[in-house]
């Protein structure tokens, strides 16, 4: 099995998606600060960059010392065709969840979902919003109780852990772009994008619509993947974009980010992400 560092994938809400990171320097005078029951919302204008973003929850760490603390510093993470996107977006989420309720980080067990939420199938695909529902039901363990295994365990669920962690439910957002940005403004939310190959080789920028097929032309069916959206913004050509965060660490894309254009109306939106209903955990 392929595998490659982990160093910078980042495991807790706000380091295993990395949503309370900054990509690019802050001009502090451009900062306001929009205060929430949640977090804080913060409209910002790049000092390298001519870039208008609103960068949803962004809650600042409280030293780098802190940081190193949180990081899986060294450890490998499976080849990224691995299908388990579902699983680490649905944990990544409520890690982040939990941080904003309680500023307090969290490292939660993906190898949970995998082995023991039977809706889904393991790192053969599933859905993160069944993984949601299980969590609902369940709760999840720490991941220093059940850790990552890059597979799924073929002796199964081993349960009788301690939950850390609960939700009370979740909420799906309607398939708009409209209501996605209502939703982003309040937290991160978990996202299917169609995935083509071209997406694995992504270096930066902002991706276009492209009328993507079913099939791809080596017969193989086009792939779906996981991802959380954590803000969206308006380039210096006035190309307003939505920004996501995938799991596969810092080497892909724009330090671990991704741009996709927003507001193409063109039914789906780029890459599809009005095809399905985003979703988010919520705790009452």
């Amino acid at each position: 099995m392929k595998l490659q560092s982990r160093r910078n994938l980042g495991a807790t809400a706000g380091h295993r998606f990395g949503f309370f990171r900054r990509n690019h320097k802050l001009n502090a005078a451009m900062i306001i600060a929009i205060f929430t029951a949640v977090g804080c919302l913060i409209w910002c204008m790049s000092e390298n960059r001519n870039e208008r973003e609103h960068v949803v929850n962004e809650i600042p760490m409280a030293s780098s010392k802190g940081l190193n603390a949180l990081a899986r510093a060294n450890e490998p993470i499976a080849d990224t065709q691995k299908g388990c996107c579902w699983a680490m977006a649905a944990v990544a989420s409520v890690e982040a969840l939990h941080y904003m309720k309680t500023n307090q980080s969290i490292m939660l067990s993906v190898q949970q979902l995998i082995d023991c939420d039977t809706k889904n199938n393991g790192c053969n695909a599933g859905h993160s919003e069944d993984a949601l529902e299980y969590i609902k039901k369940n709760g999840l363990w720490s991941e220093s109780s059940y850790p990552y295994m890059y597979q799924s365990n073929s002796l199964g669920c081993k349960g009788n852990k301690t939950v850390v962690a609960r939700i009370s439910g979740f909420e799906t957002v309607s398939r708009t772009e409209e209501a996605l940005e209502e939703a982003v403004a309040k937290q991160p939310v978990i996202i299917r994008l169609k995935w083509p190959p071209s997406m694995h080789n992504y270096k930066g920028g902002i991706v276009e619509y492209e009328d993507l097929p079913t099939t791809l032309p080596d017969g193989t069916e086009l792939r779906w993947h996981a991802v959380i959206i954590v803000g969206y913004g308006t380039d210096s050509n006035g190309v307003k974009f939505w920004r996501l965060k995938n799991s596969w660490g810092e080497t892909w894309g724009e330090g671990g980010y991704g741009r996709i254009r927003r507001h193409v109306h063109n039914g789906q939106g780029v890459l599809g992400i009005c095809a399905y209903p985003a979703v988010y955990p919520v705790v009452w």
